[in-house]
């Protein structure tokens, strides 16, 4: 039995070596790409920089209040997801269409009034409709929709190296995050092949001590 657990041991110590060595492997690959991404995302920006100027493409040109349009998630398992943010979208005001319902009501009962001032002399005061609508125009005003791209913050009409040095930077944030998820399994690996080692010498030292036991009673 112990001999079956043995070479069980030494099946998976070999596979799991493998395995080992293959996503180490992947994580050299990863790191040389990312470190290229960050590369040229740089060259990008300083491309930028020399065709916008570096007064426009420099801290002086941030949005204080800034948000993260990128988070990342973890899952159950411990696993890293990155996730978009996309801005809220802002319902529209619908105060400017119940003004104009009202209006549309005055002018159907406007005539009946003038027909009864024909016969019956009746003083009334003017309304303020005009400035009333003018004062709910005002405050239903749509404000400008603010977009959450950051190149918007350069101006509208940035330099194409601008916008692909956004890209590079963008995929290397995700690379990154791939990287943590494989540092997080190569660890794991390391671990299961610790614990294997163990079971493996127990295994060894439990059939050197039952050896000569069998050996006295021959």
């Amino acid at each position: 039995m112990s001999s079956n657990n043995y070479k069980a041991i030494c099946q998976e110590l070999d596979t799991l070596s493998i395995a080992y060595l293959t996503k180490l492997n992947e994580y050299s690959q990863q790191w040389k790409e990312t470190g290229g991404q960050f590369q040229k995302g740089f060259l990008d920006l300083a491309h930028a920089k020399y065709t916008m100027g570096a007064r426009t493409v420099s801290h002086f040109s941030y949005d204080e209040r800034m948000k993260a349009i990128l988070q990342v998630e973890i899952d159950d398992q411990s696993t890293m997801h990155t996730k978009t943010i996309a801005p809220p979208a802002k319902p529209k005001p619908a105060a400017l269409d119940e003004n104009k319902d009202g209006l549309r009501k005055r002018n159907v009962h406007e005539p009946e009034k003038k027909k009864n001032s024909e016969w019956v002399a009746v003083e009334e005061k003017p309304q303020d409709d005009k400035d009333h609508i003018e004062l709910d125009e005002k405050k239903n005003k749509k404000k400008i929709k603010k977009s959450g791209d950051p190149l918007h913050w350069f101006g509208l009409f940035v330099s194409p190296s601008l916008r692909t040095s956004q890209e590079h930077f963008k995929s290397a944030t995700e690379q990154l995050v791939d990287q943590v998820n494989r540092i997080r399994e190569l660890q794991a690996m390391e671990k299961r092949y610790h614990q294997l080692q163990e079971e493996k010498l127990a295994i060894k030292l439990q059939e050197t001590v039952l050896q000569p036991q069998e050996d006295v009673a021959a």
